[in-house]
């Protein structure tokens, strides 16, 4: 059969007979990537009679190239085709059949702890293809695109899909393979090395990513950097990834409109972060968190689900975000990468910028934690001097939600903060794994309540989840009583509105629902969730968190920041008792806020919240009919709900 040699090989796509309208999205397509060859130096090119994304059924697809000379060969693995690969004679039928058959999943890429085997996993139909001449050279990058076909059972149930494609050295292989122990692993330090630990441009490895939109196919198809990311997670079997668009691959931006409640469409850089959080392994904690943190007005990154296929097989739910470093400022702020600093803990290691010192801390922020330690906040020149150094409106709104979310791996992890040349400091919201639970493991791995505002004032001489050090700009703002006030006024405020239920709440369902198909897929990769069932459960860990935590919240706040109770007024009493629905509490005078607490006959609390002199109403409709007790500024009646 002669090859083709001009884009009329269209006509040969089956589905295309019928539907013009595929036709006209293939040609410009077609248009589109030829473009990009310019940066490589290449004249030919790999046509495809239709892109990758999302499909019904099965078609035939057809491959060719300008000149008659020359031919195409591909691969189905997502190596880089070579003068071994297939060569393409004739329209190729899309099935099963085209899988690839190397079985990575099968490939360890963690230490056998933590390492996860199925049965088998879902595959897409990977096609990399390139040109070559007679002599089998290439003479052309190459192209790729991935099939994501229903009828074959390959359906990301609503969710778009990302397609990386990498060799299988660059990503396995024992001296450089980013994604496994190799060379690097320490079976002594197994926490904390391994090839996947590694970092900086020289770990950085050429891939081919694509995106698809579900309902469309609208998206990216392009040459990139890849790299691990994060800290636990990668040594974990789903590991974290970052993205990295550069002109040397081609497009210097992913340019695309990822997130649908931001109209930005340039990226220099993406997370894809992996389906994973602390207990209850949910995966929602995260998400739910940043996009209340962009609620409140916090710097945080947009998120979104995807399906993440890697060569061709299946790899799980990933969470596709915005990488927060100098691009994400310069993309939100218009702030120039070259007048901006960011630092990454504490202490003042510096992740971009400067001034730093000879061990990379930077050299303003060490001297303003160094005066802290003196400085007495609650002389007003003081506090004042404070203020022209950190954005203190910023500061609190970052505590009152770290708080509020009761993340248990903060504040001496996971902190984050910025400023332009001659600026304030701000903080800048990441990483909610581990939040929405009231609870946290001790280190017997007992349940015990979490103590939020206790994690945020520590001064012990523990070094996590908390420090003396990562508690001290807040202890220190505490002895000012200005900030005080306005901390309480803020916070109070904030659970009335941003952090009610009937706000946060909306998240929580948004993200349930679309993760909700694609969880027994999940499961079944990774063993985490352990199930659908098991998963619906500890998403009602979050829910019932958000449900109550306004309220709890700002009991807590009463405890440690100095609204007391006042014993010396009269005694309280409460009606109707007995109750049914609604709870009434009389006291001659109430403070601004008085804290209660509602048990049962053994002690086991059962509801915590605050009255108000303008509202001294206590919803009790959950409360089955018994006796209890409740606890109100230090005196406790009992009453029987009917």
């Amino acid at each position: 059969m002669e090859r083709l040699s001009a884009p009329f090989f269209i006509t040969l796509h089956v589905e295309s007979y019928t539907k013009m309208k595929n036709i006209i999205q293939t040609l410009v397509f077609l248009v589109l990537t030829g473009l990009s060859l310019m940066s490589f130096g290449q004249r030919e090119e790999v046509f495809f009679s239709a892109q990758g994304g999302h499909y019904d059924t099965c078609f035939l697809l057809s491959m060719g190239c300008r000149s008659k000379e020359y031919h195409v060969r591909y691969t189905l693995n997502g190596a880089t085709p070579d003068s071994t690969s297939c060569q393409y004679e004739q329209p190729i039928y899309l099935s099963d059949s085209l899988y690839s058959c190397s079985n990575i999943f099968t490939i360890p890429i963690c230490t056998n702890d933590l390492f996860y085997l199925p049965d088998s996993v879902q595959h897409c139909i990977v096609i990399r293809a390139a040109v070559f001449d007679g002599n089998d050279s290439c003479v052309s990058r190459t192209y790729t695109n991935s099939y994501f076909i229903k009828a074959l059972g390959c359906d990301t149930h609503g969710l778009p899909v990302v397609s990386i494609c990498a060799d299988s050295l660059d990503l396995f292989g024992f001296e450089q393979g980013i994604l496994v122990p190799g060379i690097h692993f320490d079976s002594l330090n197994p926490e904390i090395s391994g090839n996947y630990f590694q970092k900086g441009r020289e770990w950085e490895r050429v891939s081919n990513v694509e995106f698809y939109d579900y309902s469309d196919n609208g998206g990216i198809n392009q040459i990139c950097g890849l790299r691990t990311h994060g800290n636990r997670a990668r040594r974990q079997p789903q590991k974290g990834l970052k993205i990295y668009a550069r002109q040397e691959y081609g497009n210097k931006h992913f340019h695309h409109q990822f997130f649908e409640s931001d109209s930005l469409n340039l990226f220099k850089r993406l997370v894809i972060k992996p389906f994973s959080s602390l207990y209850p392994f949910s995966g929602i904690q995260d998400y739910i968190c940043s996009q209340t943190a962009i609620d409140i007005g916090l710097e945080a990154g947009q998120s979104r689900p995807v399906v993440l296929y890697l060569n061709g097989e299946y790899w799980g739910i990933y969470f596709l975000q915005e990488k927060l470093d100098e691009r994400y400022l310069e993309n939100h702020f218009g702030i120039n990468p070259t007048q901006c600093d960011i630092v990454g803990d504490w202490f003042g290691t510096t992740e971009y910028g400067g001034p730093v010192n000879d061990y990379g801390i930077h050299i303003e922020f060490e001297d303003m934690m160094n005066w802290l330690e003196a400085a007495d906040l609650a002389k007003e020149e003081n506090y004042q001097y404070l203020n022209e150094l950190v954005d203190l409106n910023n500061f609190m709104d970052y505590i009152i939600f770290e708080t509020f979310i009761a993340n248990t791996d903060w504040p001496a992890n996971n902190m984050r903060c910025w400023k332009t040349d001659g600026g304030r400091w701000r903080w800048i919201f990441f990483d909610g794994d581990a939040t929405l639970n009231e609870y946290t493991l001790d280190s017997l791995g007992n349940a015990v309540l979490f103590d939020a505002f206790g994690n945020a004032t520590y001064i012990g001489n523990n070094i996590w989840p908390s420090s003396k050090e990562a508690t001290l700009l807040f202890r220190k703002c505490l002895e000012n009583q200005e900030f005080e006030e306005q901390f309480g006024n803020k916070l109070l405020q904030l659970c009335q509105d941003v952090l009610a239920y009937d706000n946060t709440v909306q998240h929580y369902f948004r993200i349930k629902s679309m993760l909700q198909p694609e969880i027994g897929g999940q499961a079944f990769r990774f063993g985490y969730p352990i199930g659908v069932d098991f998963w619906n459960w500890a998403c009602t860990i979050s829910h019932d968190f958000l449900l109550n935590r306004a309220s709890i919240f700002a009991t807590e706040f009463i405890d440690y920041v100095g609204i007391t109770e006042q014993q010396e007024t009269a005694c309280i009493s409460v009606y109707p008792n007995p109750a049914n629905d609604v709870l009434f509490v009389r006291k001659q005078a109430i403070p601004p806020y008085e804290r209660y607490r509602i048990t049962n006959l053994t002690g086991q609390n059962l509801l915590r919240g605050t009255i108000t002199a303008e509202n001294q109403q206590i919803n009790i409709e959950k409360l089955p009919a018994g006796m209890y007790f409740i606890s109100v500024g230090g005196q406790t009646l009992k009453f029987v709900v009917k």
